[in-house]
């Protein structure tokens, strides 16, 4: 198993995985969970994928198994900025707007999204898949100057994050998104990676 961090400058040198990345999201988010987010019949995709998106896939013999992807809190396109403080702008109404009082918009900190898995793999598969990339994911973070990662996720996540070897912690309230699902702000200190 290994793990490539790729933007869209440099997506070209590592084959098709950038493609197989948002066909995984597709797989997971849209055919799975029923996410109403744009997509077409082979993939997913939005507004947080931009030039200043960087993805970390996670791959075994040519084939994306894991992905996740980051981007600066401190960018502001106009309509959109990052998830989390699109969501507390109340720009995003499947996430309630008290999500996190004052979103960060520094630029130590950066925003971690769509974690993804391959749905096909067995659930020991998944979970070694995933900790790779949340493992990967910071040392990328951390390499492009992040000092902290944000991430919308389920709580349960804080836990796992911690088994996967990093620094997290809460620190929003528990809320529940559009489709009944209880959400949270978890935050990775990166000094520890």
């Amino acid at each position: 198993m290994e793990t490539v961090c790729l933007t869209w400058e440099t997506a070209h040198l590592h084959g098709d995985f950038w493609y197989q990345h948002h066909q995984i999201r597709k797989a997971l988010f849209v055919d799975s969970y029923r996410w109403s987010v744009p997509h077409n019949n082979d993939v997913e995709w939005d507004c947080y994928d931009n030039p200043n998106t960087r993805y970390v896939l996670t791959h075994v013999d040519g084939r994306v198994i894991a992905a996740s992807r980051f981007n600066p809190c401190s960018f502001d396109g106009g309509t959109f900025t990052y998830m989390i403080r699109d969501a507390a702008l109340g720009r995003l109404p499947s996430i309630p707007r008290g999500i996190l009082e004052n979103p960060p918009i520094d630029n130590a900190t950066w925003e971690a999204t769509r974690f993804s898995v391959d749905p096909t793999l067995a659930p020991a598969e998944k979970n070694a898949a995933l900790s790779e990339n949340a493992r990967a994911i910071a040392l990328a973070a951390k390499s492009v100057g992040a000092q902290t990662l944000i991430a919308l996720m389920q709580p349960a996540f804080v836990r796992w994050l911690k088994q996967a070897g990093l620094q997290a912690e809460r620190i929003g309230p528990i809320l529940r998104d559009d489709t009944g699902s209880r959400i949270c702000v978890i935050q990775m200190h990166l000094h520890y990676v």
